[in-house]
C-alpha cells in the first residue's frame, strides 16, 4: 500500500479557525427590521456613531459603518470592537436586546471601555 503523504497545511486546515465571528443567528440580515427599529427607537449619540438598544424576541446586532472611514484596517477594528461590546454586554440586560450600531464617520479614539459604559447605561 501507499503510504498517506501529510503536509503541514494539512495540519492547519484540520485545527479549527480561530475567528470569533458573530454567529448568523444574532445578526440582522433583513435591512427592513433594521430600517423600522432605528425609525421608532429613540438612538444616543456616542461620538461619531448613533447606537440603538432596543428589546427584541433574541440577541441581535446589526453594524452600518460608511465608505468614508477610509481604510478597511480602521473599519475593521471598529467592527471587532463593536462586537466584543456586544458580547460582553449580555449580562447587563434582563432580556434579550437588538442593538443598532450606525457609525458616520472616523471615531478620534474608539476605547473599548467607553463604548462598553455607553451601552450599558442604556440598559
Amino acid at each position: 500500500m501507499a503510504e498517506e503523504k501529510h503536509s503541514p497545511e494539512d495540519a492547519q486546515k484540520e485545527e479549527k479557525s480561530c475567528r470569533f465571528n458573530l454567529p448568523r443567528e444574532q445578526r440582522f440580515l433583513d435591512w427592513n427590521i433594521r430600517q423600522r427599529l432605528i425609525n421608532t427607537h429613540k438612538a444616543i449619540r456616542f461620538e461619531n456613531m448613533l447606537i440603538s438598544v432596543v428589546p427584541y424576541e433574541t440577541w441581535k446586532l446589526s453594524i452600518s459603518i460608511r465608505r468614508n472611514i477610509k481604510g478597511s484596517v480602521q473599519r475593521n477594528r471598529i467592527k471587532r470592537v463593536i462586537r466584543e461590546v456586544f458580547r460582553n454586554s449580555h449580562d447587563h440586560f434582563n432580556q434579550p436586546v437588538a442593538m443598532v450600531f450606525t457609525v458616520l464617520s472616523e471615531p478620534s479614539k474608539l476605547i473599548y471601555a467607553d463604548l462598553y459604559q455607553a451601552v450599558i447605561s442604556q440598559s
